[in-house]
C-alpha cells in the first residue's frame, strides 16, 4: 500500500484523476447552493501547481470561464432560442501548424467564409460582403452551417510537437436574429387572419393564440 502511494504519476493520468474526482464531488452539491465550498483564485493556482499545472494555464482556463459568462445577456431570445454564442474545443493529436491551415482550408473552401484577421495562433472569419449575405440567405442546403454566422473565430494552440487545441466560436447572434423576427412577422400574420375569419365565426378566435406560437415554436426547432 506504502509502495502505491509513491507511484508518480503521468499528466494525462494527472488529468483524468482530477475530473473524476471533480465529477464526484459534484454530486454532494447542487449548482448555485450558498452550502457548496468556494475556492480563491490564489488556491486554486497553488493546487494546480502541486499537481504540476502550470499558473498561465490556470489563468488561461478562468479568464475563458469568465469570458463565457460574461460573452451574452440574458435576453428574452437568449432565454427562448438558446445562446448565440457556440464554442466546440477538441483536442488533435497533430502539429498546430497542419492542423490550423487544415481548418482554414476548411471554413474558407467548404464553408465560404472570408478571412477578416489573422495572428500566430488565431484567425477571424465572416460571410464577407452583400454578395455573402444574399448567400446565406438563400442556403437551404444545410452542408454550409457557418456561412450563417456573423462571426466565426478559430484558435489553433500546441502542446508539444504532435499535439494541439483547436477552439471554434461562432456568433450565430444574426441567424437567431432572423428567426425571431421571422416567426413574429408570420406569428402576427396567422393571429391577424383568425381575427378576421373570427368577426364571421366566433370560434376562429380560439386560433389566435396558436397561430401566434407556431411559427415562434418552429423556427426555435429549426434553430436547435
Amino acid at each position: 500500500m506504502e509502495g502505491s502511494n509513491d507511484k508518480r504519476l503521468r499528466p494525462d493520468e494527472v488529468e483524468m484523476i482530477l475530473r473524476r474526482a471533480s465529477e464526484l464531488n459534484s454530486r454532494r452539491w447542487t449548482r448555485g447552493s450558498y452550502d457548496s465550498p468556494s475556492v480563491s483564485p490564489k488556491v486554486l493556482v497553488q493546487v494546480a501547481a502541486a499537481a504540476g499545472i502550470p499558473e498561465q494555464d490556470v489563468r488561461r482556463a478562468m479568464w475563458d470561464m469568465a469570458s463565457e459568462k460574461t460573452a451574452e445577456p440574458r435576453s428574452f431570445a437568449c432565454r427562448f432560442y438558446g445562446p448565440a454564442r457556440l464554442r466546440a474545443v477538441r483536442e488533435v493529436e497533430h502539429p498546430a501548424e497542419g492542423t490550423k491551415e487544415f481548418l482554414e482550408g476548411l471554413l474558407r473552401v467548404e464553408q465560404g467564409l472570408k478571412l477578416r484577421r489573422k495572428t500566430e495562433v488565431g484567425s477571424l472569419w465572416d460571410p464577407g460582403d452583400e454578395l455573402g449575405v444574399v448567400r446565406r440567405t438563400l442556403d437551404f442546403s444545410g452542408n454550409r452551417t457557418l456561412l450563417k454566422a456573423r462571426l466565426v473565430e478559430l484558435r489553433v494552440e500546441g502542446f508539444g510537437e504532435e499535439r494541439c487545441e483547436a477552439n471554434l466560436t461562432a456568433d450565430l447572434s444574426n441567424q437567431r436574429g432572423e428567426y425571431l423576427s421571422l416567426a413574429g412577422i408570420l406569428g402576427a400574420t396567422l393571429a391577424a387572419l383568425f381575427v378576421l375569419a373570427g368577426m364571421q365565426s366566433p370560434l376562429f378566435f380560439l386560433g389566435v393564440l396558436p397561430g401566434l406560437a407556431a411559427p415562434a415554436l418552429g423556427f426555435r426547432f429549426a434553430y436547435s
